[in-house]
């Protein structure tokens, strides 16, 4: 890229700009592709044992594909090694809109999982049955995603008080 394109497109070089070192960012994608094949895996094999709520077994099955497409997006800009590699304008829209995707799927596999969680969803004889394990999967791969949301804004939210302190006490 050069200095030209460079001035004219400042959030591009934001996003092409590594923020952790690579192999916290290879030990990131490789636990989430884990978590995306398990999610693929637990809904094929539950794929028929959820009558309470059928849908649960398609959102984890479309949720663990769509995070394996996303996580395949983030590893195309690849490099030759003589300079650092870049990232293509449609690479970067096709990523964004598979985040919006999976936000939108997101809110909707939570009023699937949700909706069963007042019932007897684990009661044999109740048509609002749903396997255990796979509802319980469902249940707390959310969770832990909303736990994992809520540690990253914070996270975030020190470091901007810290980079706000910093700056009242460096400058005059």
């Amino acid at each position: 890229m050069d200095d030209n394109q460079s001035d004219a497109s400042p959030l591009l070089n934001i996003f092409e700009t590594s923020f952790s070192p690579k192999p916290v960012t290879i030990g990131l994608k490789c636990l989430l592709f884990g978590i995306n094949v398990a999610n693929i895996v637990l809904g094929a094999i539950y794929f028929h044992d959820c009558p309470g709520q059928y849908l649960i077994p398609y959102y984890l099955i479309i949720s663990g594909a769509a995070g394996i497409l996303f996580l395949c997006l983030t590893c195309l800009p690849c490099g030759d090694g003589r300079e650092p590699p870049t990232t293509s304008l449609p690479t970067l829209c096709a990523q964004g809109l598979m985040i919006l995707f999976m936000f939108a799927f997101f809110i909707t596999g939570n009023v699937w999982i949700y909706s069963l969680y007042n019932e007897p969803w684990d009661s044999p004889t109740d048509p609002k049955r749903c396997n255990r394990v796979l509802f319980l999967y469902a249940f707390w791969i959310t969770n832990v995603s909303y736990m994992f949301i809520a540690i990253l804004i914070l996270v975030y939210l020190c470091l901007l008080a810290f980079l706000c302190i910093m700056r009242r006490v460096i400058s005059p």
